[in-house]
């Protein structure tokens, strides 16, 4: 895909620019210093005399700011960015990620668990007790389903604890063979690793240069690699997201009506639909359906998708409560591959949830501005709407979870990569705020994609990055029209 085209702006549209531009610098400003100061609450809580576990995370806190700290300076002193790569990168991010989640694997399942133990320790990863472990836990739900057990009983007879999970998870019970059983674990979680490497090319392919670098960082770190040792069911929700977007983008807005345009974006709900009957906050990939209000009978897929996702929450409302709750009581799993806005508001000395929400509103709006300068001063291309689509659906996943549900264990960050293909176009520019902030949000991701021993760290870059990201992709889907988008 070609780097936006600049065009040159009226006079009158100049007058309006200027005055965007003055806009992104305060709200950009805004947000950087309200997560300093979000970071300093924490910090100050070590005041509190009944707070007898402040030494345990004070230091980290202190650390925290000053990265956020430091990558505020990067961002606001540089004034734009290009690096290239050779074409064969992308494959070499899918290689590391392979290589670098399969080895240790390998290593503890061939019978040489000191290869599979160190490379663990030495990447900060937390082994599971077994492996594949969250895979097994889903497995287990299944087969106990289908064995007859209620799963989601207290003392069902068959599971230790009732199932987290939302209904529709074990509807896979219903694949011939019982081909989702935990007697296949080993096998379906070398498989998740195999197709989430290659989404990890996909991503890579559709990013420019230091975007392709920080998904090579994502590759080697704790959050992507805690995702594929636990064979967690997130990264099928990462791959929805992908082919949906991919679906979309090779058909999908193409110019013309009918179901000819209409069915990747019906098959794209349906995959949405459906792993969003798995764990609920999936739901929110139904952003990425907005460009579908731009086509003929568009509308139909979008109100479809809603409808159908409403029916299914409020028909598992008690599930879905329960659901919520067990994010609720995460209040303090210290500083090991968690994040979330309760277990870091928990730590700070007041007003921690009001000031996480101000946080992700003042970033959101900044993410909205940045947008409207690229488009004001750029073409936006036709098919550049797959990739504010990915980075609309990603940066909602991970709010949904950590900043509205509260919680989410260190591989929801690997939901922030979604939206490097959009912001890896954008560290180019000659306008300074839209290069710099572009810039700096990157930074946060490659942050947020590496470290998972610093809750307060990683959730607070997490929440900015998500909100802008969130802002910059909304404003464009729903600002473009497919089917006259400019080339």
């Amino acid at each position: 895909m070609s780097h936006p085209t600049l065009e040159k702006p009226s006079t009158g549209s100049r007058t309006l620019i200027v005055g965007t531009v003055g806009t992104v610098g305060i709200l950009g400003g805004i947000t950087s210093a309200l997560a300093l100061v979000i970071i300093l609450m924490v910090i100050l809580s070590a005041t509190d005399s009944a707070n007898t576990g402040a030494a345990g995370y004070v230091p980290l806190a202190y650390s925290a700011f000053a990265v956020v700290l430091a990558a505020v300076i990067v961002g606001a002193f540089v004034r734009r960015v290009r690096v290239h790569v050779s074409a064969g990168f992308a494959w070499t991010v899918g290689a590391v990620s392979f290589a670098v989640s399969f080895v240790p694997w390998w290593g503890l399942a061939g019978g040489n668990p000191d290869l599979g133990v160190l490379m663990y320790r030495g990447l900060k990863v937390p082994q599971g007790i077994i492996q594949f472990w969250d895979l097994s836990l889903v497995m287990q739900s299944v087969d106990c389903a289908r064995w007859g057990f209620d799963i989601y009983a207290e003392n069902n007879g068959c599971l230790a604890d009732p199932s987290i999970y939302a209904p529709g998870m074990v509807w896979l019970r219903f694949i011939p063979f019982d081909l989702f059983s935990e007697s296949n674990a080993a096998v379906l979680g070398v498989t998740m690793i195999v197709i989430s490497s290659l989404v990890l090319v996909s991503l890579a392919r559709s990013s420019r240069g230091i975007g392709q670098i920080v998904l090579l960082i994502a590759a080697v770190g704790g959050p992507w690699l805690l995702l594929l040792e636990r064979g967690n069911i997130d990264a099928v929700i990462l791959w929805v997201a992908v082919v949906s977007a991919l679906l979309v983008s090779k058909i999908g807005l193409k110019s013309g009506s009918g179901w000819r345009v209409l069915w990747p974006w019906v098959v794209a709900a349906m995959l949405i639909w459906i792993v969003g009957t798995w764990k609920y906050y999936p739901f929110a990939l139904g952003l990425m359906l907005l460009p579908a209000l731009r086509i003929k009978r568009g509308w139909v897929v979008v109100f479809g998708f809603g409808v159908a996702s409403a029916g299914y929450v409020i028909s598992t409302w008690s599930n879905f409560q329960f659901s919520s709750q067990s994010n609720s009581n995460m209040i303090d799993y210290g500083d090991f591959v968690v994040l979330g806005r309760i277990p870091v508001a928990a730590r700070m000395l007041e007003y921690g949830d009001l000031l996480f929400f101000a946080l992700a509103v003042i970033a959101f709006a900044w993410g909205v501005f940045v947008s409207r300068n690229v488009v004001q001063l750029y073409r936006f291309p036709h098919k550049n709407i797959a990739f504010a689509m990915l980075a609309a659906g990603g940066s909602a996943l991970y709010l949904a979870s950590v900043l509205i549900a509260g919680f989410g264990y260190g591989y929801k960050a690997v939901f922030l990569l979604l939206a490097i293909p959009l912001l890896s176009r954008w560290v180019g520019s000659p306008e300074r705020v839209i290069a710099a902030s572009s810039l700096l949000i990157l930074i946060f991701v490659a942050i947020e994609s590496f470290v998972v021993w610093n809750t307060v760290l990683a959730t607070t870059v997490g929440v900015v990055a998500a909100a802008f990201s969130l802002g910059a992709a909304g404003s464009l889907l729903s600002g473009q029209r497919v089917r006259n988008a400019s080339p």
